[in-house]
Formats: C-alpha cells, sequence, structure tokens
C-alpha cells in the first residue's frame, strides 16, 4: 500500500497513492487522517526551544510509521496473517541525507514490526520556530522514559536515588497513562520536568491495525527532541537517553516455535536499539541509548530497586498490561502480566506482595489460577511450555537462534536473563498450581 505523510501544502505532481495522512497539524481535504497534530506545539511551549532539524525529521518518521501502521490492517492485507507490504513517503527537511540513510531505516522498521517497508524521503518537512519568548534554560543533564508501567517507574526511581544525574521525563501520552506518569515524575520529584506527548494518529481506517508494534518509536522520537533541546546537548556534549526494561521482555525470546517474536515488543532489544543508535549516529546527533536493566529480570529490578518504600508505595498503581490500551486494567493472563506478576512475587515472597490496582481481570482470587479454564489462555499455556523445554531439554534448546553471538553482543548474558525471567514465571506458576 503506497502511503503519504506530508504537510497538508506539500504536492507531488504526478504522484499518486492509495492514502494521504497530514504532518504535525489536522487534515485538509486532500488527506484521510491526521498524526502528530499538537507535537510541535506541545514540544515548543514545554521545551521553550526548538530542537535540530534532524530531530524533528526522527519524529516526522515515528509519526508516518505509526500512521501508516494504524491505517493498514493485517488481516485485510498481509499475505501470511502477519507480514505486510508498505510503502511509505514521509516529508522531512534533508531528503538528501535521510534518502542515503534508508538501508538503516528500513531494515530497522522490519526487525520492529515484522514488516516489510520501503521509506522515500521528500522535501517540504517541519521545522517548527523557537517559542516566541525565547529561549529558557534547560539544565537537565539526561532524559528518561517514564511510560506509567513498572520498568520505567524504578528507572526513575533509582535516577533519584543515585543523585548523580537531573533527568527530564518524557513520555507519550496514552488513554489511562497521563496521570500515572505525572504522578511517578511527582514522585519523584520531577513534576516541573516532564515532557508528555501524542501522536495523535488519526487515519479513519474502518478496521484501524490494533497490534501498534512501532508505537514506541514515538517515545523515542520525543525523547530526542527533549535531549537535542537541553543545554548539555547545545554545548556540545552527548546526552543519555534512558529506556528503562527488564531484560527478558527486551529479548522477547519466543515461548514456542509457533510465537513470532513480533508478537512482542521489540523497542528494546539490543539489535533494534544498536539500528536506532546507529541511525542517531548517522545523521550526528548526540544522543547516546541507554537501557541500564537489559541484563535483569523484572523482578530484579524490583528487588533492587535503590529506594523500595516509595518503589511498594506507587508499584501497585503502574501499569504492564500488553491490553491495557483496550480494557484499561491489567487483564491478568497475557505475559506482560505474568512477568509482572512473577515480579512482585519474586520481590514479596507471596502471592499477596502484589497489590495491583484495580485486581486483574482474570484470574480472581488466586486459587483460580488452579481452575481448569486458566490452562485455556494461550500465553500461560506457551509459558508452560517453553518451561517444559527448559526443563527437559535445557535452556540452549528454547533459545535457539533467538539469541546468538552473532546477533547479540553478548549474547552469554543476554541468554541468562532470559532463563532468570523464565524461572521467575515457573516460581509464579508454581504458587498457583499450574507446574
Amino acid at each position: 500500500m503506497r502511503i503519504a505523510v506530508l504537510p497538508n501544502d506539500i504536492h507531488l505532481r504526478g504522484r499518486t497513492f492509495d492514502a494521504r495522512i497530514a504532518l504535525f497539524e489536522p487534515n485538509a481535504a486532500n488527506a484521510i487522517g491526521s498524526v502528530g497534530t499538537q507535537v510541535a506545539t506541545q514540544a515548543i511551549r514545554k521545551l521553550r526551544r526548538s530542537s535540530p532539524p534532524h530531530a524533528w525529521d526522527l519524529t516526522a518518521l515515528s509519526m508516518a510509521v505509526i500512521a501508516s501502521d494504524r491505517l493498514v490492517n493485517r488481516a485485510d492485507t498481509s499475505a501470511d496473517g502477519w507480514s505486510r507490504i508498505l510503502n511509505v513517503t514521509v516529508a522531512v527537511t534533508a531528503p538528501d541525507v535521510w534518502n542515503g540513510l534508508r538501508p538503516i531505516v528500513e531494515r530497522m522498521l522490519r526487525f520492529l514490526t515484522g514488516d516489510i517497508w520501503t521509506i522515500e524521503f521528500v522535501g517540504g518537512g517541519v521545522q517548527p520556530a523557537p517559542a516566541s519568548r525565547g529561549m529558557d534554560g534547560r539544565p537537565e543533564t539526561c532524559v528518561s522514559l517514564l511510560s506509567g508501567g513498572l520498568d520505567s517507574l524504578i528507572g526513575a526511581i533509582d535516577l533519584q536515588a543515585d543523585g548523580i544525574e537531573t533527568p527530564l521525563f518524557v513520555s507519550n501520552r496514552v488513554r489511562g497513562d497521563c496521570s500515572k506518569q505525572i504522578s511517578f515524575a511527582s514522585a519523584v520529584g520531577a513534576r516541573s520536568r516532564i515532557l508528555t506527548l501524542n501522536h495523535n494518529a488519526r487515519t479513519g481506517a474502518a478496521h484501524p491495525e490494533i497490534s501498534q508494534r512501532p508505537r514506541s518509536l514515538a517515545f523515542i522520537a520525543f525523547a530526542v527532541l527533549a535531549a537535542t533541546a537541553l543545554d548539555r546537548y547545545q554545548e556540545g556534549d552527548r546526552v543519555t537517553v534512558y529506556v528503562p526494561e527488564n531484560g527478558f521482555i527486551s529479548l522477547n525470546v519466543p515461548l514456542t516455535s509457533l510465537r513470532s517474536g513480533s508478537l512482542s515488543t521489540r523497542t528494546t532489544h539490543p539489535i533494534f536499539m544498536s539500528l536506532m543508535q546507529e541511525l542517531l549516529d548517522s545523521l550526528g546527533l548526540r544522543v547516546h541509548l541507554e537501557n541500564p536493566y537489559g541484563h535483569k529480570t523484572k523482578g530484579e529490578m524490583m528487588a533492587e530497586c535503590g529506594d523500595k518504600p516509595l518503589l511498594e508505595q506507587h508499584a501497585p498503581r503502574s501499569m504492564s498490561c500488553g491490553r491495557s490500551g483496550r480494557i484499561n486494567r491489567h487483564c491478568g493472563q497475557c505475559l506482560p502480566c505474568l512477568v509482572r506478576r512473577a515480579a512482585f512475587l519474586h520481590h514479596t515472597g507471596r502471592l499477596e506482595g502484589d497489590t495491583t490496582v484495580p485486581p486483574y481481570m482474570k484470574p480472581s482470587p488466586p486459587d483460580a489460577f488452579a481452575q481448569p479454564a486458566y490452562r485455556c489462555y494461550d500465553d500461560v499455556m506457551q509459558c508452560l511450555e517453553a518451561i517444559d523445554t527448559v526443563d527437559r531439554r535445557g535452556p540452549r534448546r528454547w533459545i535457539g537462534a533467538s539469541i546468538t553471538a552473532g546477533k547479540v553482543p553478548e549474547a552469554e548474558p543476554y541468554r541468562a536473563v532470559a532463563v532468570r525471567g523464565l524461572m521467575e514465571i515457573k516460581s509464579f506458576l508454581h504458587s498457583v498450581g499450574l507446574v
């Protein structure tokens, strides 16, 4: 499918597209939808300065990818039920530079979503002007993502406990998470140091794609906007963007041979992080991406948190569920929920130590886990199969080619955290009578 994501006033003569989406502004008559309509005004208002052109071009790319993904339903267009062929044209300020980087961009997107992407960059991109009141100082020393999830909450608490950095927190504002994001920033003394933005993709699709594999691209793009606006960056230094996520979820080892790896997020996978870093470096953007928890499980993150009383006060309200965007609470049965429940057990040593609010939808109370119906939940059954494979045939048989020295640097520590994460889930399933 050929999709153009452009400002309304950009017209490409002799070109036809299956769909056109307005970039950074409401759609006019020639577009079916829009994306990023308020990003520029909100970012400038909060940061009080504009970021470099390449940072805005990266944001334009992320908006185009998210809108295109939302527009094209896999079930309607994919020959194999998963992979789509997407041809996207996006406006940037430096098309020659970006077209030279197409191989990196397309490889990165294919790894992230499992689709075949062809990206064409054309001129006419947006470079917002600085705020009219001039440039205020941005003395923060780093950027850290704050999603409203448990991992990013721990990341924020640890940064505060270390006391070395002064982070600017960046959030991708979504339904149900915004209040958590602001509350968590306030809890670590950073109420005035949070930037919340929203891609606000509206495509008009009758049956939009709901998997949202590339949604976290917006997080990273917004973080790069923020990082490049800091005093430290504009004085010529390199700025770190912390992307806190436990290694088990980051690695996304398929639980079984029938489970595609891209059924779960890949935004913090070492391969994706490496490709994104290569892109940033090629653009001359002095931003370093770092996941400080890549070799830790979620349970280890909780147990080793730098301020446990603060964590225990706020962790119950954090969000981990893979379906939260649709149900606005924890389902209790998807893989991210199982990882969360296992982490609470690892941290507290008892099932009752998980005081998540509101309670998980299924199964509740804890003794309901033992009911035969719970064995029918796909993620539970696949976890049980993965555990059985490790127990009977060893970790290497389960991990297979997902983590090799040729794919992932420092492969052995990553293999180790994958197994420890699975064993945390095993302990949880044992506690509820399923192992």
